[in-house]
C-alpha cells in the first residue's frame, strides 16, 4: 500500500510539472507575439542644442507594455555614460538600472533598455534620456531630453 501511495503522489508531481511546463511556453508565446504599436523618439542634445549624439525612445507593445530605450550614435568612451528613464504620467520613473532593465550604457556601448512595465488603461508614459562625463570630479549631466507621452 505504501509503494502504491509513493507512485501515485510521484505522478501527481508529474502531472503538475506537466501543467507547469505548458504553462510557460504560453507565456514566451505571448511575449514573442507583443509587436511595438506606438512610439515616439527624440534627438539626444548636449545643453539643448544640436548636433544630435544620439535618440531617446518609449515604446509599447500589443500587450500593453511600455519602456525606454536611449540609442548613442557612437560607443561612449570611458569617461561618459549615458541612461533611458521611462516616466509614467503620475510620476513613478524607471531606469536602465531598475530591476528588468539592462543597465546603463557605459564605455563601449551604444544602448540600454528599462524594464517593460505593463500600463494600465489610459496610462500615459514618456522617456527621457540622459547623457554624463565625468572630467574628473565626479559625473556630471551633459543633456537630456524628452519624447512626447504615448498612451
Amino acid at each position: 500500500m505504501r509503494t502504491l501511495g509513493i507512485l501515485l503522489s510521484t505522478a501527481g508531481l508529474a502531472g503538475v510539472g506537466a501543467i507547469a511546463l505548458a504553462a510557460a511556453p504560453a507565456q514566451a508565446a505571448e511575449t514573442a507575439n507583443c509587436s511595438v504599436v506606438s512610439q515616439d523618439d527624440a534627438p539626444m542634445l548636449r545643453g539643448n542644442q544640436p548636433p544630435s549624439w544620439g535618440r531617446i525612445f518609449v515604446f509599447k507593445d500589443s500587450c500593453g507594455r511600455f519602456w525606454a530605450e536611449v540609442r548613442m550614435d557612437s560607443p561612449l568612451p570611458a569617461n561618459a555614460k549615458a541612461n533611458a528613464f521611462l516616466v509614467q504620467s503620475g510620476g513613478r520613473t524607471w531606469n536602465c538600472n531598475s530591476s528588468g532593465g539592462n543597465d546603463e550604457v557605459v564605455r563601449g556601448q551604444r544602448t540600454c533598455r528599462t524594464p517593460k512595465v505593463r500600463g494600465a488603461n489610459g496610462a500615459s508614459f514618456r522617456a527621457y534620456g540622459a547623457e554624463y562625463q565625468n572630467f574628473g570630479s565626479g559625473y556630471s549631466e551633459l543633456g537630456k531630453n524628452y519624447t512626447k507621452y504615448i498612451r
